[in-house]
């Protein structure tokens, strides 16, 4: 009886040995360097917006599994603060402040889930809460590693998805688009 259940005891601890042999974890640093941009038109014109990442001052922990091609992420969430977000000018700023319900809701969360790597491309799995609405999106990134990891990639993204309305501005004749484009150049550095 003592026999079995040493090796009970043995193969439960080699279990737990193998399934955790493929968690990992890490933590990364957020380059100021790195780049987001949102781009948007008007009738009339064009804006940008761009997101000032000397704002992320602590690094971001990742929990990852992998499995096959996929990297499974938890808890891999970057926060911005709609407040980083510089579009050129103070009017403009209010605006888009505005736009995104900042009173209520002040944070943009991407909340990393999954990266596929395909034959040519990669695929990030991305969800998006804007306005305390989530959005889960499949983006097309590519990854550049040296010294650091670059990855950049786009997504063309309609803003009525997350109920927010589109700014009219004198009487209504200029008028924002709802889509925009949200391009990223991040430079991930491991702590």
């Amino acid at each position: 009886m003592r026999k079995i259940i040493f090796l009970i005891g043995i193969l439960s601890s080699l279990s737990f040995v193998r399934v955790n042999e493929f968690n990992k974890n890490t933590i990364i640093q957020i380059k100021p360097e790195s780049k987001l941009e949102i781009l948007g038109t008007t009738n009339i014109n064009k804006f940008e917006c761009n997101f000032n990442f000397l704002e992320i001052d602590k690094p971001v922990p990742l929990f990852f599994q992998k499995k096959g091609k996929k990297i499974y992420f938890k808890k891999a969430t970057l926060v911005l603060k709609n407040s980083c977000f510089d579009c050129g000018s103070r009017g403009i700023n209010r605006d888009f402040s505005k736009l995104l319900k900042s009173n209520e809701f002040p944070l943009i969360l991407l909340d990393l889930k999954e990266i596929e790597k395909k034959e040519a491309t990669t695929e990030a799995l991305v969800e998006m809460t804007i306005a305390g609405i989530s959005k889960t999106y499949k983006i097309p990134v590519k990854v550049t590693e040296n010294k650091n990891y670059l990855v950049t990639g786009n997504l063309d993204l309609n803003i009525e998805d997350y109920n927010l309305k589109v700014p009219k501005k004198m009487l209504g004749l200029i008028v924002v688009s709802e889509m925009i484009k949200i391009n990223f150049n991040l430079i991930l550095k491991k702590c």
